[in-house]
This record gives C-alpha cells, structure tokens and sequence, in this order.
C-alpha cells in the first residue's frame, strides 16, 4: 500500500501548564513591582488580559512540537520535526502487528489520540484545541481506524485477519464516573448554599466555570453508553 504522511502539531501538557503557571505568576510580579498602580478598573483587567495572552502564547510555544506520522506497511513512524524544549525523545517505530486499539479522547482544552498497544504501552498524542490548528490530526483520526486495518491484513500473509477496534476513552470509565457523580453532588450543595445564603462568598461566575464543566463531561459520558 501506498505510504501515507500526516504532519501534526501536539502539545505536552505538563509543559504548557508548568509554563504557563511560571510565565504568569512572573509577570505578574513584573507588573506590580514596576507599573505604577491605577485606580482604573478597566485599566487593570486590561493589564490583566494582556499578561493572560502574553503567557498562553509562551507557554503553548514551549509546550508544543512538531511531528510527523507515516503509515507504512510495516508499522506506523513518529518522526520529530521540532522537538519539545529541554527533550531529545528518538523517533518512534511500531510495527503494525503490536497495534491492540485506538481512542480518540477529547477533553475541554486537549483532544488526545491514543494507541493501545499489545505489549501493555501506548502511543499517545495531544493537540490543544482552544484554538483553530492547521494540521493533519483531525484527518490522522478519520483516517486510522479503516488504514490501519487495511495494512495490517495485507502484512498478515497467513490468511489470519486481525481486526484494530476502537477502545474505551476513560469516560467510560467506572473510576471517573464515580468522580463525576462526586463532584457533581458537591456542586449541588454550593450552589443550594449560594441560593439560601445570599451572602456566601462563593461567587456565581465561578459557579457557572464549574458547571461548564460539569456539563461538558456529563456529556461524554453520554456520549460513550451511546457508543456502546
């Protein structure tokens, strides 16, 4: 079969938050050490937006890199583009016949493929999806579940079919439906708090950040017993 090639940008999470927590707090500190302070509210969320901006764009330049994916008939090769700051990670080949299953697990701010392998390890890829990516991950996604089959019944000469399924994202999970349903009854009692004591500090923006959040989950839960 033909040699397939996807180039993707992927992100490391514990990077990007690790930056983006120090780049934050730094300027931070910048700012209220050497800017005189203003009695203009509107001044100070701006200054505010500002740094917000100024340290996501640092931190998602340290915490992403570039790859590229090729589909062989002999396995799959992650191949570095540009590597993540402070790494020397070697390029990745997987033969084909290790491949177990596929997930492909999105999440509010990473979206996050991954490929289960028959050795007990796995293959995983995360992208940040806040904003607009010009990439081939989405089209790495489509394509994997009918390719890798495709290949890996033309490398098995012994007439055996072997057939890469897609697994279960940990959404479907009994671990974090648990934590789900925890979280969801303490929210409950926050907000019933908030509603029969007006005075509590607990603000209803915050509120309304965990609710999000809570909804956005419920969801792929559902989402998953549909599947199923």
């Amino acid at each position: 079969m033909k040699e397939r090639e996807y180039h993707i940008k992927i992100h490391s999470r514990s990077r990007f938050i690790i930056a983006m927590i120090v780049v934050l707090c730094s300027l931070s500190v910048l700012i209220v050490e050497y800017l005189p302070r203003t009695q203009y509210k509107i001044i100070s969320i701006l200054q505010f937006i500002a740094i917000l901006l100024i340290s996501f764009y640092i931190a998602n330049q340290i915490g992403m890199a570039k790859v590229k994916v090729i589909f062989t008939n002999e396995g799959f090769i992650h191949v570095w583009i540009r590597r993540f700051f402070f790494s020397w990670e070697r390029n990745i080949k997987i033969s084909w016949d290790l491949v177990d299953n596929y997930v492909f697990q999105e999440d509010r701010t990473f979206d996050s493929f991954i490929i289960n392998l028959t050795n007990n390890t796995r293959y995983k890829i995360n992208r940040l999806n806040v904003l607009p990516v010009k990439d081939d991950f989405k089209k790495l996604v489509i394509d994997f579940p009918k390719l890798s089959n495709e290949y890996i019944n033309e490398l098995n000469s012994d007439n055996q079919t072997k057939t890469i399924k897609q697994g279960e994202s940990i959404y479907a999970s009994k671990s974090f439906k648990w934590v789900f349903y925890f979280m969801s009854a303490g929210f409950l009692v926050i907000v019933l708090t908030k509603v029969f004591n007006p005075n509590s500090e607990t603000a209803w923006s915050s509120l309304g950040v965990i609710g999000s959040g809570l909804i956005f989950y419920g969801l792929m839960i559902k989402g998953q017993k549909k599947n199923n």
